[in-house]
């Protein structure tokens, strides 16, 4: 067969021909394409790819390519015609398409439109084997995994993950290669399925077949920060319930709330009004929000642990009213001068004053809600800015260790920074033992920054809270963000594993940044930052903050598509 398009010549004259027909009642008109008379689909579908016509409606020609070395002579076409039209000869009827083929549609005025279909082979040269490079399950946010020798395709998915209809879309070698059944169509995975790859001869094929694993339910982590910036959350009952109501539908299992900051508490608190004179923040006034979401979230079989988010950090961009009433209790920097640090006025954390009113606080709430399921320190508890330490206790107890030495001018010596830390360290098992010793069920949870920074910048040495027993979970703060690239997020990730040990992988969910004002990672980014945590045997993590539910949802529900079990800490 030659190229059967040199018909479109002689057609010109057949149609002239055509058209100076008439029946004695019936015009046929093939001047002006008519929606109510024509053909709206033809194609060839008894080939491994179904080989569908391109229909141009002016000139009334279909154009229909069949694999190289077909024979045209009996082929059965379908076809679907305007609605209420009739078609001569018939869809489903075999032709000779070895020379072109007229067919008349007839609308139901009588009205007739004829159509030309033009069939002819593929090219001679045309590959004759193409495969699947890539195949991805986009509303899981999952890459199947190809194996070439096998013809497998294996794909996880999460514990609770409807199969039922899960859409694919499928990458080829070959740019005419086609895929049965197309890309971006949902397809039923509950059991082993068959995709079906056919060359550019239209006639040689491959088949893949998907195999997907259901991983078991997790046991871990899956947490967010609730904080009373950039949320109304914690302004109403109604809110917080709301709050906790979308937590359960997204199989969030852990509520971090925010319990103190900015010089306040959104709890009554008699420790903070016998310093400072102010028992609650004052939107929660006749309220006690902490109340309110420890019984939402225990109706919904969901952890609240009380977040002490400003720890050591007195105010942010001025003294506040903590260092108005003590400012003896302020952080000391080399020149005499308050530390102050990304705008943060600082305690100092080694002060036993400071550290008495921290226990307070912390107590206070492990006392007044004895079901509170834990409490967490972060970047700022236990913490202080490595610019701190020279005040007059710190630098006589140093003094008193080192044969009257004055503690080093530079803050990032190496012996200065660990034996500050190591204070730190002192504090943070005395504070471990002092909650345990009232509630021993109470979690004490941390949040520090990620090493070497959180050591270096924050005198936080967290390791040695994992490995001295007095951490019961661990969330490093590894807030990476899409311009930084899923390796970069991968390096850090893989680092602080390594530093904490993978005997201590069950108590390790790492902090990752969710929403920050005008910031959201992709779908991408943070769906990957999620299975990077799975790859590398994490089974949580901790959202900053809890925004992100209300829009990432999507990608929460394909990452957490069932409940997980809190662990046993």
């Amino acid at each position: 067969m030659l190229k059967r398009y040199i018909y479109l010549i002689s057609f010109s004259i057949i149609s002239l021909l055509l058209f100076s027909h008439c029946e004695e009642d019936k015009v046929i008109t093939n001047e002006i394409p008519e929606p109510k008379r024509q053909i709206e689909y033809f194609a060839f579908e008894s080939f491994a790819t179904v080989r569908e016509g391109i229909i141009d409606h002016d000139s009334a020609i279909i154009q229909v390519e069949i694999p190289f070395g077909a024979d045209p002579g009996l082929l059965v076409p379908t076809m679907r015609i305007s609605e209420g039209a009739t078609i001569t000869p018939e869809s489903g009827i075999a032709q000779d398409f070895s020379d072109f083929v007229i067919y008349t549609v007839t609308d139901p005025e009588g009205g007739k439109r004829l159509y030309t279909v033009l069939v002819k082979e593929m090219d001679e040269d045309k590959s004759d084997v193409a495969r699947l490079t890539s195949i991805s399950f986009p509303e899981l946010y999952r890459m199947g995994q190809i194996n070439e020798d096998t013809k497998e395709v294996f794909l996880e998915v999460g514990f609770g993950t409807d199969l039922t209809s899960v859409k694919f879309e499928a990458q080829l070698d070959e740019e005419e290669a086609t895929i049965t059944p197309q890309s971006n169509t949902t397809i039923d995975l509950t059991s082993d399925y068959i995709l079906t790859v056919t060359a550019p001869d239209g006639i040689s094929t491959i088949e893949y077949k998907i195999k997907t694993t259901t991983l078991p339910q997790e046991t871990g982590i899956r947490g967010v920060w609730l904080t009373n910036v950039d949320s109304n959350v914690l302004n109403s009952k109604a809110g917080i319930e709301e709050a906790v109501a979308i937590c359960d539908e997204l199989n969030i299992n852990t509520i971090f709330v925010v319990t103190y900051n900015k010089a306040t508490t959104t709890y009554p608190s008699q420790v903070m009004e016998d310093l400072t004179g102010t028992r609650i923040a004052s939107q929660y006034v006749g309220r006690d929000p902490l109340r309110e979401l420890i019984d939402a979230a225990h109706a919904k079989n969901i952890k609240v642990l009380a977040w002490f988010e400003y720890g050591f950090a007195a105010f942010n961009g001025s003294p506040g009213p903590i260092l108005t009433e003590k400012p003896d209790w302020a952080a000391i920097d080399v020149n005499g001068d308050p530390v102050v640090k990304n705008g943060f006025h600082w305690l100092n954390s080694l002060l036993p004053e400071v550290q008495s009113f921290m226990n307070d606080l912390v107590l206070e709430v492990v006392t007044n809600y004895p079901d509170i399921d834990g409490i967490q320190g972060d970047d700022r508890l236990p913490a202080m800015p490595s610019e701190g330490g020279y005040d007059a206790y710190t630098k006589a107890e140093y003094a008193a260790e080192h044969a009257g030495q004055e503690p080093p001018a530079d803050r990032l010596n190496g012996e200065w920074l660990q034996w500050r830390a190591d204070r730190l360290n002192i504090y943070a098992k005395d504070l471990y033992d002092a909650v345990k010793a009232i509630n021993p069920d109470c979690i004490v949870a941390m949040s520090p920054s990620p090493l070497d920074f959180g050591y270096r910048e924050y005198l936080q040495d967290y390791t040695a809270w994992v490995k001295g027993g007095y951490s019961d979970i661990i969330s490093p703060q590894l807030y990476r963000r899409d311009n930084q690239g899923i390796a970069v997020y991968r390096g850090l990730l893989q680092d602080q594993i390594s530093r904490v040990g993978a005997d201590n992988k069950d108590i390790f969910y790492p902090g990752i940044l969710s929403y920050l004002g005008s910031y959201i990672p992709s779908e991408d980014f943070l769906s990957g930052m999620i299975l990077e945590n799975r790859k590398n045997g994490i089974n949580g993590e901790v959202h900053f903050f809890y925004n992100t539910l209300l829009v990432r949802e999507n990608v929460l529900k394909a990452m957490y598509p069932g409940k997980a079990i809190f662990p046993s800490l």
